[in-house]
Protein backbone atom coordinates (compact mmCIF):
# COMPACT_ATOMS: atom_id res chain seq x y z
CA UNK A 1 0.00 0.00 0.00
CA UNK A 2 0.98 3.31 -0.73
CA UNK A 3 0.94 5.28 2.79
CA UNK A 4 2.74 8.74 1.96
CA UNK A 5 0.09 9.96 -0.10
CA UNK A 6 -2.13 11.75 2.37
CA UNK A 7 -5.03 10.09 1.49
CA UNK A 8 -6.97 8.26 4.25
CA UNK A 9 -6.40 4.59 4.89
CA UNK A 10 -8.91 2.19 6.02
CA UNK A 11 -8.98 -1.11 7.62
CA UNK A 12 -11.87 -3.67 8.48
CA UNK A 13 -11.81 -7.55 9.57
CA UNK A 14 -14.54 -9.36 10.03
CA UNK A 15 -14.69 -13.08 11.37
CA UNK A 16 -17.81 -14.93 11.45
CA UNK A 17 -17.64 -17.67 14.78
CA UNK A 18 -19.61 -20.74 15.06
CA UNK A 19 -20.84 -20.13 18.03
CA UNK A 20 -23.21 -17.61 16.81
CA UNK A 21 -21.59 -14.12 16.42
CA UNK A 22 -19.62 -11.72 14.04
CA UNK A 23 -16.23 -10.28 15.05
CA UNK A 24 -15.67 -6.89 13.28
CA UNK A 25 -12.24 -5.09 13.66
CA UNK A 26 -12.44 -1.49 12.59
CA UNK A 27 -9.33 1.02 12.61
CA UNK A 28 -12.05 3.88 13.40
CA UNK A 29 -12.67 4.51 17.07
CA UNK A 30 -15.32 5.99 18.36
CA UNK A 31 -15.44 9.22 20.15
CA UNK A 32 -19.21 9.14 20.94
CA UNK A 33 -20.93 8.71 16.92
CA UNK A 34 -22.03 5.57 18.16
CA UNK A 35 -20.34 3.25 15.70
CA UNK A 36 -21.23 0.34 17.58
CA UNK A 37 -24.38 0.59 16.35
CA UNK A 38 -24.84 2.02 12.70
CA UNK A 39 -21.54 -0.02 11.64
CA UNK A 40 -23.43 -3.28 13.01
CA UNK A 41 -26.32 -2.30 11.16
CA UNK A 42 -24.53 -2.45 7.79
CA UNK A 43 -23.83 -6.21 8.83
CA UNK A 44 -27.18 -6.92 9.91
CA UNK A 45 -28.29 -5.78 6.54
CA UNK A 46 -25.77 -7.77 4.46
CA UNK A 47 -25.85 -11.22 6.41
CA UNK A 48 -29.46 -11.19 7.90
CA UNK A 49 -27.97 -11.34 11.32
CA UNK A 50 -29.09 -10.21 14.52
CA UNK A 51 -27.92 -6.63 15.90
CA UNK A 52 -26.77 -8.46 19.29
CA UNK A 53 -24.61 -11.03 17.21
CA UNK A 54 -22.24 -8.40 15.91
CA UNK A 55 -19.71 -7.21 18.10
CA UNK A 56 -16.81 -4.29 17.31
CA UNK A 57 -13.83 -4.10 18.61
CA UNK A 58 -11.49 -1.25 17.79
CA UNK A 59 -8.65 0.62 19.76
CA UNK A 60 -7.02 -2.88 20.88
CA UNK A 61 -3.52 -2.17 19.58
CA UNK A 62 -3.40 -6.16 19.65
CA UNK A 63 -5.77 -6.55 16.54
CA UNK A 64 -6.36 -3.17 15.16
CA UNK A 65 -3.50 -2.91 12.80
CA UNK A 66 -4.29 0.43 11.19
CA UNK A 67 -7.01 3.20 10.75
CA UNK A 68 -7.68 6.83 9.69
CA UNK A 69 -9.48 8.09 12.41
CA UNK A 70 -13.03 9.20 13.17
CA UNK A 71 -12.74 12.95 11.97
CA UNK A 72 -13.90 14.84 9.37
CA UNK A 73 -16.94 12.87 8.59
CA UNK A 74 -15.51 10.01 7.39
CA UNK A 75 -16.06 7.48 9.87
CA UNK A 76 -18.82 5.76 8.32
CA UNK A 77 -17.92 7.12 4.81
CA UNK A 78 -14.97 5.35 4.74
CA UNK A 79 -15.21 2.52 6.74
CA UNK A 80 -18.38 1.12 4.75
CA UNK A 81 -16.46 0.58 1.77
CA UNK A 82 -13.70 -2.03 3.36
CA UNK A 83 -16.95 -3.60 5.51
CA UNK A 84 -18.55 -4.23 2.28
CA UNK A 85 -15.77 -5.99 0.35
CA UNK A 86 -15.00 -7.80 3.43
CA UNK A 87 -18.61 -9.14 3.72
CA UNK A 88 -18.05 -10.48 0.41
CA UNK A 89 -14.92 -12.27 0.73
CA UNK A 90 -16.97 -13.93 3.60
CA UNK A 91 -20.04 -14.58 1.51
CA UNK A 92 -17.49 -15.92 -1.90
CA UNK A 93 -16.01 -18.37 0.34
CA UNK A 94 -18.95 -19.03 2.21
CA UNK A 95 -20.40 -20.06 -1.04
CA UNK A 96 -18.10 -22.71 -2.00
CA UNK A 97 -18.67 -24.22 1.50
CA UNK A 98 -22.17 -24.75 0.98
CA UNK A 99 -21.66 -26.00 -2.18
CA UNK A 100 -19.77 -28.67 -0.58
CA UNK A 101 -22.25 -29.17 2.15
CA UNK A 102 -25.42 -29.36 -0.11
CA UNK A 103 -23.27 -31.20 -2.56
CA UNK A 104 -24.28 -28.49 -6.00
CA UNK A 105 -22.90 -26.36 -8.19
CA UNK A 106 -21.01 -23.20 -6.44
CA UNK A 107 -22.55 -21.62 -9.14
CA UNK A 108 -26.07 -22.72 -8.10
CA UNK A 109 -25.45 -21.24 -4.43
CA UNK A 110 -26.99 -18.05 -3.70
CA UNK A 111 -26.85 -16.38 -0.59
CA UNK A 112 -29.38 -13.79 1.54
CA UNK A 113 -30.49 -13.65 5.02
CA UNK A 114 -28.18 -15.36 7.10
CA UNK A 115 -28.56 -18.50 4.49
CA UNK A 116 -26.57 -20.13 1.31
CA UNK A 117 -29.18 -21.87 -0.73
CA UNK A 118 -29.24 -24.02 -4.34
CA UNK A 119 -31.44 -21.83 -6.10
CA UNK A 120 -35.29 -22.54 -6.84
CA UNK A 121 -35.20 -25.22 -3.67
CA UNK A 122 -35.56 -25.39 -0.32
CA UNK A 123 -32.09 -26.94 0.62
CA UNK A 124 -30.15 -24.28 2.31
CA UNK A 125 -27.35 -23.94 5.16
CA UNK A 126 -27.05 -21.49 7.87
CA UNK A 127 -24.36 -18.88 7.87
CA UNK A 128 -23.05 -19.74 10.68
CA UNK A 129 -23.27 -23.47 10.30
CA UNK A 130 -20.97 -22.96 7.54
CA UNK A 131 -18.53 -21.38 9.77
CA UNK A 132 -17.10 -24.35 10.91
CA UNK A 133 -16.94 -26.68 7.78
CA UNK A 134 -13.93 -24.07 6.95
CA UNK A 135 -10.25 -24.28 6.29
CA UNK A 136 -9.54 -21.85 8.89
CA UNK A 137 -11.62 -18.95 9.86
CA UNK A 138 -14.51 -17.43 7.52
CA UNK A 139 -13.50 -13.43 7.55
CA UNK A 140 -12.75 -10.86 5.32
CA UNK A 141 -9.87 -8.93 5.04
CA UNK A 142 -10.06 -5.30 3.11
CA UNK A 143 -7.53 -3.01 4.29
CA UNK A 144 -7.22 0.14 1.80
CA UNK A 145 -6.17 3.78 0.57
CA UNK A 146 -9.22 5.75 -0.04
CA UNK A 147 -9.01 8.60 -2.51
CA UNK A 148 -12.43 9.12 -4.02
CA UNK A 149 -14.53 12.19 -2.41
CA UNK A 150 -17.86 12.13 -1.07
CA UNK A 151 -19.15 15.27 -0.63
CA UNK A 152 -22.15 16.65 1.87
CA UNK A 153 -24.62 19.47 0.83
CA UNK A 154 -26.78 21.47 3.46
CA UNK A 155 -28.43 24.63 4.74
CA UNK A 156 -28.77 26.24 7.36
CA UNK A 157 -31.18 28.99 8.25
CA UNK A 158 -30.96 30.94 11.99
CA UNK A 159 -33.46 33.81 13.38
CA UNK A 160 -32.16 35.45 16.03
CA UNK A 161 -33.71 38.67 18.19
CA UNK A 162 -31.50 41.54 19.34
CA UNK A 163 -32.04 43.33 22.75
CA UNK A 164 -32.09 46.85 21.69
CA UNK A 165 -30.90 47.99 25.32
CA UNK A 166 -28.82 44.99 26.51
CA UNK A 167 -27.29 43.66 23.18
CA UNK A 168 -27.88 40.55 24.18
CA UNK A 169 -28.88 37.83 21.54
CA UNK A 170 -31.32 34.92 21.50
CA UNK A 171 -31.43 32.25 19.27
CA UNK A 172 -34.80 31.75 18.46
CA UNK A 173 -35.35 29.30 15.59
CA UNK A 174 -32.96 26.94 13.68
CA UNK A 175 -33.81 25.14 10.90
CA UNK A 176 -31.22 22.95 8.71
CA UNK A 177 -31.44 20.08 6.25
CA UNK A 178 -28.54 17.80 5.38
CA UNK A 179 -27.81 15.55 2.61
CA UNK A 180 -25.95 13.00 3.79
CA UNK A 181 -26.40 10.33 1.01
CA UNK A 182 -27.95 7.33 2.37
CA UNK A 183 -28.77 7.49 6.29
CA UNK A 184 -27.88 4.55 8.05
CA UNK A 185 -29.22 5.33 11.31
CA UNK A 186 -31.35 9.00 11.09
CA UNK A 187 -31.87 9.08 14.63
CA UNK A 188 -27.61 9.49 15.16
CA UNK A 189 -27.69 11.96 12.08
CA UNK A 190 -29.83 13.73 13.85
CA UNK A 191 -28.60 13.84 17.13
CA UNK A 192 -24.99 14.12 15.71
CA UNK A 193 -26.55 17.45 13.99
CA UNK A 194 -28.28 19.16 17.37
CA UNK A 195 -24.77 18.55 18.99
CA UNK A 196 -23.38 20.16 15.92
CA UNK A 197 -25.87 23.31 16.13
CA UNK A 198 -25.10 24.00 19.65
CA UNK A 199 -21.29 23.55 19.46
CA UNK A 200 -21.26 26.36 16.41
CA UNK A 201 -23.79 28.46 17.87
CA UNK A 202 -21.57 28.19 21.13
CA UNK A 203 -18.36 29.66 19.06
CA UNK A 204 -20.03 32.25 17.26
CA UNK A 205 -21.72 33.83 19.97
CA UNK A 206 -20.20 32.81 23.94
CA UNK A 207 -17.34 30.43 23.68
CA UNK A 208 -13.81 32.34 23.54
CA UNK A 209 -10.45 31.20 24.84
CA UNK A 210 -9.18 34.58 26.73
CA UNK A 211 -5.77 35.19 27.93
CA UNK A 212 -3.92 37.62 30.15
CA UNK A 213 -1.57 39.83 27.61
CA UNK A 214 1.07 40.20 29.67
CA UNK A 215 1.32 37.00 30.93
CA UNK A 216 0.13 34.53 28.87
CA UNK A 217 -2.21 33.00 31.36
CA UNK A 218 -5.13 31.27 30.36
CA UNK A 219 -8.38 33.06 31.86
CA UNK A 220 -11.33 30.79 30.78
CA UNK A 221 -9.46 27.40 31.71
CA UNK A 222 -13.09 26.51 33.65
CA UNK A 223 -16.27 25.68 33.14
CA UNK A 224 -16.97 28.68 35.06
CA UNK A 225 -15.30 31.01 33.18
CA UNK A 226 -15.21 29.71 29.75
CA UNK A 227 -19.22 30.11 28.49
CA UNK A 228 -20.47 26.57 27.16
CA UNK A 229 -23.96 26.85 26.05
CA UNK A 230 -26.81 25.20 27.76
CA UNK A 231 -29.82 24.22 26.99
CA UNK A 232 -31.90 26.92 28.10
CA UNK A 233 -29.71 29.16 26.10
CA UNK A 234 -31.07 27.61 23.00
CA UNK A 235 -34.44 26.69 21.20
CA UNK A 236 -35.57 23.67 19.94
CA UNK A 237 -34.11 22.68 16.50
CA UNK A 238 -35.52 21.54 13.39
CA UNK A 239 -33.01 19.34 11.31
CA UNK A 240 -34.35 17.02 8.68
CA UNK A 241 -31.81 14.47 6.29
CA UNK A 242 -32.14 14.42 2.71
CA UNK A 243 -30.95 11.14 1.08
CA UNK A 244 -29.61 12.10 -2.50
CA UNK A 245 -26.72 9.03 -2.85
CA UNK A 246 -23.44 9.79 -3.75
CA UNK A 247 -22.88 9.34 -6.95
CA UNK A 248 -18.83 8.92 -5.95
CA UNK A 249 -19.58 6.54 -3.49
CA UNK A 250 -19.78 2.93 -3.62
CA UNK A 251 -22.42 2.55 -1.07
CA UNK A 252 -24.20 6.51 -1.44
CA UNK A 253 -22.52 7.58 1.68
CA UNK A 254 -21.45 11.09 2.45
CA UNK A 255 -20.28 12.27 5.44
CA UNK A 256 -22.72 13.52 8.05
CA UNK A 257 -21.13 15.08 11.31
CA UNK A 258 -20.12 18.03 10.28
CA UNK A 259 -23.70 19.56 9.09
CA UNK A 260 -24.38 20.94 12.24
CA UNK A 261 -21.59 23.02 13.23
CA UNK A 262 -19.94 24.29 9.82
CA UNK A 263 -23.01 26.42 9.08
CA UNK A 264 -23.95 27.68 12.18
CA UNK A 265 -20.79 30.57 12.62
CA UNK A 266 -22.16 31.73 9.44
CA UNK A 267 -25.68 31.37 9.91
CA UNK A 268 -25.85 32.88 13.23
CA UNK A 269 -23.41 36.03 12.62
CA UNK A 270 -25.22 36.95 9.52
CA UNK A 271 -28.84 36.75 11.40
CA UNK A 272 -27.19 39.15 13.57
CA UNK A 273 -25.76 41.49 10.78
CA UNK A 274 -29.48 41.27 9.45
CA UNK A 275 -30.94 42.13 13.04
CA UNK A 276 -29.05 45.42 13.06
CA UNK A 277 -29.05 46.33 9.18
CA UNK A 278 -30.91 49.38 9.96
CA UNK A 279 -28.24 50.72 12.14
CA UNK A 280 -25.66 50.37 9.43
CA UNK A 281 -24.34 46.86 10.42
CA UNK A 282 -23.25 44.50 7.23
CA UNK A 283 -20.49 42.43 8.71
CA UNK A 284 -20.09 40.71 12.51
CA UNK A 285 -16.06 39.34 13.10
CA UNK A 286 -15.35 36.59 14.84
CA UNK A 287 -13.00 35.52 17.64
CA UNK A 288 -10.12 34.01 16.38
CA UNK A 289 -8.85 33.52 19.91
Amino acid sequence: LELNTGDPRERAHITVRPEGRIDLILGTLSSGQGHATSFAQLLVEWFGVALADVRLTTGDTDVTVTGGGAHSARALRLAAIVMAKASDQIVDKGRKIAARLLEAAEDDIEFSARRFRVKGTDRSVDLYAVAPAADGPLDGLSDEVLTPPSFPYGCAVCEVEVDPDTGVVDVVRYTTVDDCGRAVNPMILHGQTHGGIAQGVGQALWEACAYDPETGQLLSATLMDYALPRADMLPSFTTEISEVPSTSHPLGLRGGGEGGTTPALGAVVNAIADALAELGVEHGELESE
